[in-house]
C-alpha cells in the first residue's frame, strides 16, 4: 500500500499535523476526523503505552489520516515494535551524528535496506496475509523515517548527517534546539533564528524534507517561508486547553 502522506510530501505538499500526548483512542478519532494530514504519536513525552498507540493507529488510519509515531531513543526493540504496528512513519529524538542516521535505518527496516527481524504476526504484516516478499519491498520503500536534529552541535556534523539518502524528512526541535542556544522558548532570538536557518538550508539543499512544530499561527508562517512542509501544529492537550480557556474567558466577559 502507498504511504499516502509520503506521496503528498514528495510532490512538494504543505502537510499539518499534531502531537498526539493524551492517551485516548476518543481523542484521536475526533482529531482524525478533520481534514488534519497526520498526527504524530508522542512516546518520548506522554504515557501513551504502544497498545493504546496500535489503536490509534487503527482509528485514524479508519479516518484517512496518517500517522508518525515518534520514540523515545535510538533503540533497537523500541523501533522494531514500533513500526509493526503499521504506522506511515517513525520518528527519532536526539540524532547528532551519521551512525546515528545508519542506526536508526538498520533498526527500522528489513534486509538488504536495514537489519530489522522479521514477524508475520503483526499489524504492518496483515496477520500473515500478505505475500512476504511483497510486504518487505513495499514496507522499505513506503515507511517514513524522520530524524530529528535538536542542538547547535548539530551543525558540526550536519554535512555528515545528510549523507544518508534514506531519511525522508529532518525535522528541527524548535523547543530542544531554543535550550541549546540558551534561550528556551524564545524562537525571535537573533541566535536561534540564526541556526535554524542554517539547518534548515542544509536539509533543504539536500534535496530532504524540512520539518517542525509551530505553537501558534506567527510560527507556522516562520516555518512555511523556511521551507517547512512537514509542520506539527502544537499538541491535544494544548489545542484543547487554550479551546476551553478562550471560551471560558469569553463567558466571564459576557455575564459580567
Amino acid at each position: 500500500m502507498k504511504n499516502q502522506l509520503k506521496q503528498k510530501l514528495n510532490k512538494t505538499q504543505s502537510c499539518i499535523g499534531t502531537w498526539i500526548t493524551v492517551p485516548s483512542v476518543e481523542m484521536v478519532d475526533i482529531i482524525s476526523s478533520s481534514d488534519i494530514d497526520f498526527i504524530v504519536i508522542d512516546n518520548e513525552h506522554s504515557p501513551i503505552s504502544l497498545e493504546k498507540a496500535q489503536l490509534m493507529t487503527m482509528v485514524a488510519h479508519k479516518n484517512d489520516t496518517s500517522v508518525i509515531l515518534r520514540v523515545s531513543s535510538i533503540n533497537k526493540s523500541e523501533i522494531q515494535k514500533a513500526t509493526e504496528i503499521n504506522i506511515d512513519g517513525i520518528q527519532v529524538p536526539n540524532v547528532y551524528s551519521l551512525n546515528d542516521i545508519d542506526m536508526i535505518q538498520e533498526y527500522a527496516l528489513y534486509p538488504p535496506k536495514g537489519k530489522k527481524g522479521l514477524s508475520p504476526f503483526t499489524s504492518s504484516a496483515k496477520y500473515t496475509s500478505c505475500v512476504m516478499e511483497e510486504f518487505i519491498a513495499s514496507y522499505n520503500d513506503e515507511l517514513l523515517l524522520i530524524p530529528q536534529l535538536e542542538g547547535l552541535n548539530v551543525l558540526e556534523n550536519i554535512d555528515k548527517i545528510l549523507e544518508n539518502k534514506r531519511s525522508d524528512i529532518f525535522f528541527i526541535g524548535m523547543y530542544d534546539l531554543s535550550i541549546s542556544a540558551g534561550v528556551p522558548g524564545n524562537f525571535d532570538d537573533p541566535l536561534f533564528i540564526k541556526t535554524f536557518k542554517a539547518m534548515a538550508d542544509k536539509v533543504l539543499g539536500s534535496g530532504f524534507i524540512l520539518g517542525s512544530i509551530a505553537s501558534n499561527n506567527k510560527e507556522l508562517k516562520f516555518l512555511l517561508d523556511n521551507g517547512c512542509n512537514y509542520i506539527t501544529y502544537s499538541a491535544d492537550c494544548s489545542v484543547i486547553l487554550n479551546s476551553y480557556s478562550d471560551i471560558a474567558s469569553h463567558f466571564n466577559k459576557v455575564k459580567e
